[in-house]
C-alpha cells in the first residue's frame, strides 16, 4: 500500500516537474526556434571569427537546430500521450511510468543538445573568443529573463 502511494507521489512529482518545464518546451514553435537560431547566428558573427571558423560555427547551428525540431516534436507527442493516459479514470501505471520516462528522456536530450552545441562551437574558438561568446550568451539570457542582471564586472 505504501509502495503504491510512493509510486503515485513520484509520478505526480515527475509530472509537476515536467509541467514546470513543459510550457517552455511546448511553446517552442518554428517562429521561436527561428528567433533563437538567428540570435545565435548574430552572436557568432559579432565575434568576427576567421571566415572558415565562422562557416563551421554556423553549420553547427543548423545541425543542432534541425535536431531540436525532431526532439521537440517527439517530446510534444509523448507529453500528449501522457496527458491522455492520466486523463483515464484508472490510469495504467506501467504506461504512465513508460511515458514519464519518455518525457524526462526527451527533456534530457533537448538540454544535452544545447550543451553539445555550445561545446562544439566553443571548440572552434580561442579562449578570448570563448569568453566573448559566453558574455554575449549571458547578456542574451538576461534579456530573455527580462531585467535579470548578470554579475557586475570588477574593475582593478
Amino acid at each position: 500500500m505504501k509502495g503504491k502511494f510512493n509510486f503515485k507521489l513520484t509520478v505526480l512529482c515527475a509530472i509537476l516537474s515536467a509541467g514546470l518545464v513543459a510550457p517552455a518546451i511546448g511553446q517552442v514553435k518554428d517562429e521561436a526556434m527561428e528567433r533563437f537560431k538567428q540570435r545565435r547566428i548574430q552572436i557568432i558573427k559579432q565575434l568576427k571569427l576567421a571566415p572558415d571558423k565562422e562557416k563551421v560555427a554556423l553549420s553547427v547551428e543548423d545541425k543542432y537546430s534541425s535536431q531540436r525540431q525532431e526532439i521537440v516534436a517527439a517530446l510534444n507527442k509523448n507529453q500528449g500521450e501522457l496527458r491522455e493516459a492520466l486523463a483515464l479514470p484508472k490510469p495504467d501505471e506501467a504506461k504512465v511510468k513508460e511515458l514519464v520516462s519518455a518525457v524526462t528522456g526527451g527533456m534530457d536530450t533537448l538540454f544535452n543538445s544545447f550543451k553539445s552545441q555550445r561545446e562544439e562551437e566553443m571548440g572552434l574558438m580561442n579562449p578570448i573568443e570563448q569568453g566573448k561568446y559566453l558574455v554575449e550568451m549571458a547578456k542574451w539570457r538576461g534579456e530573455m529573463f527580462k531585467g535579470k542582471t548578470q554579475a557586475p564586472v570588477k574593475k582593478k
